[in-house]
């Protein structure tokens, strides 16, 4: 399956449209659904296609594609029709759950030791229930709740919650009902005096699940009950035989604190061979690739750190509640 976005070309329109697959700033990957033992014969014919629907385009960009996958595979030796060039190289974090739990636990460092001082402190508001709800119909029935949680902190302020989005909103719960048939839509969820204080969103693909989004109340703000939920579902992945990796879907630095792996994404420029694309879209492509083959891995480590500190500075939330300065030091220590 190759879903792809048409856009016009800022020089010749419509009549000679870029291609690329889907993506976002919050899930980047936008790689093409393979079966592994078909991918050549599949990905040929699926640009065969895409080649007699719009025969126009200049490329086809796909975005973020993960090492390792059918597709790369199948472009080793090219693509018909197209010349391949390698762009922007990008790293997010996963963690393999395969492993011993209480090894990994153990390696965590401070992170293990403020888990048991936050879950105390919580447990000192009441009864502290740890669930894992999935399958139709509580894949729907806790959407509500999440949507009114996410509502209720800084993205509620910011008016950048679900609520604030019927799109969103209409997106997740046909996601909800269409995936929890299946048991693929799951949520872990942490309760005081059955009171939800935070919510974990999970899908599940293959043998990796997806940790799409998190809420919590910011009435317990000094509990960190992000962290406490982000540990229960580690603890219950390890012990899990259906799933074999947890996956972020970003590279944020507070998920060095559970000591995540990185693997590489790379998109892949594929342009047209024909008069016009050799004109207007291949120098684009070239340059892209001559940027990340030769120019970044020359800049210094430490010029590359200034830079994404300075691009982290607009990214920064809203302070939560006034005890959040006092875990920031907690964290410190």
């Amino acid at each position: 399956m190759l879903p792809v976005i048409a856009r016009a070309h800022p020089l010749l329109g419509t009549r000679r449209p870029v291609l690329h697959t889907l993506y976002d700033d919050l899930t980047p990957s936008g790689d093409v659904l393979l079966a592994p033992d078909r991918a050549e014969a599949a990905l040929q014919s699926l640009f065969s296609e895409l080649r007699n629907l719009i025969p126009g385009h200049l490329g086809l960009t796909l975005s973020g594609v993960r090492q390792g996958s059918p597709v790369l595979r199948a472009l080793q030796h090219g693509a018909d029709g197209y010349v391949r060039y390698r762009g922007t190289r990008s790293s997010y974090s996963y963690l393999n759950v395969q492993g011993d739990y209480g090894q990994y636990f153990a390696g965590l460092g401070n992170m293990r030791r403020n888990l048991k001082r936050f879950r105390k402190k919580l447990e000192g508001h009441g009864s502290v229930l740890v669930e894992l709800r999935k399958g139709y119909p509580a894949a729907s029935e806790l959407l509500g709740e999440f949507i009114e949680l996410e509502a209720s902190g800084w993205k509620g302020r910011n008016g950048t919650a679900m609520a604030d989005n019927p799109g969103a909103v209409a997106f997740y719960k046909a996601l909800a009902e269409n995936l929890g048939s299946d048991e693929e839509f799951e949520w872990y969820v942490i309760r005081v005096n059955n009171r939800v204080v935070a919510a974990q969103m999970c899908i599940r693909c293959g043998e990796a699940l997806m940790l799409a989004k998190i809420a919590f109340d910011e009435t317990y703000a000094d509990c960190r009950p992000g962290h406490l939920l982000t540990g229960e579902v580690l603890r219950d992945v390890f012990s899990r035989q259906d799933v074999a990796e947890v996956n972020h879907l970003s590279n944020a630095d507070w998920e060095g604190f559970w000591r995540m792996s990185h693997d590489e994404y790379v998109d892949v420029h594929l342009v047209r061979k024909s008069a016009m694309s050799t004109l207007f879209q291949m120098p684009r492509a070239a340059v892209h690739f001559a940027y990340q083959s030769y120019v970044r891995p020359r800049i210094p480590q430490r010029i590359k750190r200034i830079y994404r500190a300075f691009k982290r500075r607009g990214d920064r939330k809203p302070l939560r509640s006034a005890t959040s300065r006092s875990v920031r030091q907690d964290e410190k220590r």
